[in-house]
């Protein structure tokens, strides 16, 4: 059964283009998530539709874990050394932190 996503907007040739270049596809989008997923916690790229239908389905995979903490969190046991896991907790505890302590504007 594939997901219907004809309700997102296509993303552009440009932007399709960069996350080729950006984006290790060849991962598998649980492992991208839990090693690199906590630098990625501003991800948009699940909010468009993208022509290559294994593209589309690796990004939307992705943002699916990135956007669901408890997710993200499983895929970083799953994935990550003991160290691993405790390193990128504390680095996103740290960013929680500063987000929280940033003046209002």
């Amino acid at each position: 059964m594939t997901n219907d996503r004809s309700h997102l907007p296509a993303a552009t040739d440009n932007m399709e283009s960069h996350v080729r270049e950006v984006f290790p596809l060849d991962i598998h989008p649980e492992e991208f998530a839990a090693k690199d997923g906590a630098g990625w916690m501003e991800f948009t790229f699940h909010e468009y539709r993208f022509k290559d239908p294994e593209l589309d389905s690796w990004i939307h995979a992705v943002g699916k874990i990135i956007t669901d903490p408890q997710l993200l969190e499983e895929m970083q046991r799953k994935y990550l050394s003991e160290v691993e896991f405790l390193e990128v907790r504390k680095y996103m505890d740290d960013d929680d932190l500063e987000e929280d302590n940033e003046p209002q504007t």
